[in-house]
């Protein structure tokens, strides 16, 4: 061992390869201080590096390979630990350690340049995006400020939202929607039978009072007073607020609002299924058939002075599909005025009204408007007309304003 010649430390080998290295590029730095070339972009370029060695570090060898060169593998992980302890020290003096390559620092100098044409070249294109995004923002952060009090007492925070979106409908009606379509499916007369007390009571809900509830209304004290209405039965609108609540005989599953035309000044209806009893349950796993009534509720003009009318119901369909599960009127063209005047055994049409039942089946109805069914089929038995009902296929139309009956339609 003596004869055997002693080599230099490898810490000082290094250190005298970067001293080399130094000198030979002509970098200056200051004792004690890392080199000012372009440090930022040196450093990313190096932790670039340092990545690179890592992921081909722990790439899984090939099975042929695994169990024969363990041995590099060690290797190349100690050299990674004394690689991240010169790295991690805090001592300034070290810091001279960090020198890079000459690949590296050429290549830092070609990136700089194209980075520079770049940036020149894309300014232009990048000053609409920068725009964009600064009204973006801005958009975001001034949103408006909706505060007080709508005219009917709800909140604007509220009303905004509704008035965008009525606006949003008013355009696509414009844009979308057509005048009349259909024009051969129009409800006849011959095709509507009134039925009798003893026809209707089938298809009549069970419930003949509703239970007892209140009515709270936001911004207005109220005394806790206790309503309950008897079947088909509403209370009057409120003087302020305007809004109506009416008792239809059990829970409510469908309901659809017949569509009319932007402006029109007719009155608005909307179509309703409830099921017979309040505990009534049916499985969508099945088919199911038995009776039910279809209800149409009229609930007067949209007006913004004035007093409100009071709801009542129109007329009832009587069906034997079973219950409903979803029910659609046609957005447009189904609708026409109630005063148009057309040859007997023809009536005005309200709308077209898709109905899905229980059974399986989608039943499509043309239902007459109100005034029309009423002046055109016999009127009900006056034991009906304090509240009745119509089977399909039938209508009853109601005699007077709050009296109604029940009828089929026929197909």
């Amino acid at each position: 061992s003596r004869d055997l010649p002693c080599p230099a430390p490898e810490p000082l080998c290094v250190q005298k390869a970067l001293d080399g290295s130094e000198a030979a590029e002509g970098l200056e730095a200051a004792p004690g201080r890392r080199p000012k070339r372009r440090a930022a972009r040196v450093a990313l370029l190096y932790l670039q590096e340092l990545a690179e060695e890592l992921t081909s570090a722990y790439q899984p060898p090939a099975p042929n390979e695994g169990a024969q060169e363990p041995e590099p593998e060690r290797v190349q992980k100690k050299r990674r630990r004394k690689k991240e302890e010169e790295t991690d020290s805090d001592d300034p003096a070290q810091d001279t350690d960090f020198v890079p390559s000459k690949e590296v620092l050429l290549q830092a100098e070609e990136e700089e340049g194209s980075d520079a044409a770049l940036s020149e070249a894309s300014e232009s294109e990048l000053e609409p995006l920068r725009r964009h995004s600064t009204r973006t923002s801005s958009a975001g952060r001034s949103k408006p400020q909706c505060r007080g009090l709508a005219p009917n007492g709800f909140p604007n925070s509220v009303m905004a939202p509704v008035e965008k979106c009525s606006s949003i409908t008013c355009s696509l009606r414009e844009q979308k929607y057509s005048r009349w379509e259909f024009p051969d499916w129009i409800p006849l007369v011959h095709k509507w039978t009134c039925l009798s007390e003893s026809e209707a009571a089938p298809y009549l809900p069970v419930e003949e009072k509703s239970p007892l509830f209140t009515i709270q209304r936001e911004g207005i004290e109220d005394n806790g007073a206790l309503y309950r209405l008897n079947r088909f039965n509403s209370l009057q609108p409120h003087e302020e607020r305007r809004d109506v609540s009416f008792f239809v005989g059990g829970p409510v599953w469908a309901m659809e609002w017949c569509p009319t035309p932007e402006g029109s000044a007719a009155p608005q209806y909307v179509c309703l299924y409830c099921h017979k009893s309040m505990d009534e349950t049916h499985s969508v796993a099945g088919l199911h058939r038995g009776p039910a009534l279809l209800q149409l509720w009229s609930l007067g003009t949209l007006q913004q002075e004035g007093s409100a009318d009071k709801a009542g119901l129109a007329y009832a369909v009587a069906t034997d599909h079973g219950c409903v599960w979803d029910m659609k009127f046609c957005p447009s063209g189904a609708w026409e005025p109630p005063s148009t005047s057309r040859k007997h055994p023809q009536m005005s049409r309200l709308g077209l009204l898709a109905v899905a039942f229980s059974d399986g089946s989608v039943v499509l109805y043309s239902l007459p408007h109100p005034g029309a069914l009423q002046s055109s089929v016999a009127p009900c038995p006056s034991s009906l007309r304090a509240g009745g009902a119509a089977r399909e296929p039938g209508a009853c139309p109601p005699p007077a304003q709050g009296v109604w009956g029940v009828c089929r339609a026929g197909g």
